[in-house]
């Protein structure tokens, strides 16, 4: 009878955990990947503007597309965000049935340093080269894995569909590490635009996060980000102004 205890315990747990991974992320692809737009934010602590992230997404040609974002900070700002200044750059491109991430780079010195970090995939091989101050490292490749800045445009295309929650393999740092991308639920959350219907979504990694509201209903368009740090809010992003409302108007 214990056995037959143990085993009937052992079915729950692996059917609990297999909803946990059920309904992972759709990769990018043509049909679900956001128009080109702008965005720009600004960054707040303490309900003052500290400093503005600046986010675009361009179609170079049919089959390749460049994502970027540049961000300043000041005064104490700068601390939070780890810099005055930081740029991600993404390159996307498609490959089979799906748009893949072919190249990430982040931009950032802090106090003369260089902390800059960059990936370089080889889906060929399923193999990532990455680079992060003097370290280096090569990185096997699965379907899901994929970079922090990559990641929010996954999580864009997939707002209408986001799991509970999951775990994904991230590149970080020329490392591979674990996130979880969890659910929070709806909230309707004023902005410069008026009252928008959004999607929160956690993504956290040991002890800190990130919260963001997506817009549900303009391609899952980060209207607030808030960075959370052992259960304390370092700052919040919030945005001023988007080409995608703009769009969405004509």
């Amino acid at each position: 009878m214990k056995s037959i205890h143990r085993l009937f315990v052992l079915l729950i747990l692996l059917s609990l955990s297999s909803r946990l991974i059920a309904d992972p992320l759709l990769p990018l692809s043509i049909e679900n990947i956001p128009p080109a737009f702008t965005a720009n934010y600004s960054v707040n602590i303490g309900g003052m503007s500290m400093g503005k992230l600046d986010v675009r997404l361009t179609q170079d040609d049919e089959s390749n597309w460049t994502y970027h974002s540049e961000s300043s900070a000041t005064g104490i700002a700068a601390v939070f965000v780890g810099s005055k200044n930081v740029t991600d750059t993404a390159k996307l491109a498609v490959l089979g049935d799906t748009i893949r991430p072919t190249f990430y780079e982040r931009i950032r010195i802090t106090k003369d340093v260089d902390k800059s970090e960059r990936v370089f995939y080889r889906w060929d091989t399923q193999q990532a080269q990455t680079q992060y101050k003097d370290r280096k490292l090569d990185i096997a490749l699965n379907d899901l894995t994929t970079d922090k800045f990559t990641l929010q445009l996954l999580i864009m295309a997939n707002i209408n569909s986001i799991p509970e929650k999951m775990t994904l393999p991230i590149i970080s740092k020329a490392k591979l590490r674990q996130y979880d991308i969890v659910k929070v639920g709806k909230e309707s959350l004023q902005t410069t635009y008026g009252e928008r219907d959004a999607i929160i979504v956690e993504r956290i990694k040991d002890d800190s996060s990130y919260k963001i509201w997506a817009d549900l209903n303009n391609y899952g368009l980060p209207l607030q980000i808030e960075r959370i740090k052992q259960g304390k809010t370092e700052y919040i992003v919030k945005l001023k102004e988007s080409s995608l409302f703009t769009q969405s108007q004509n």
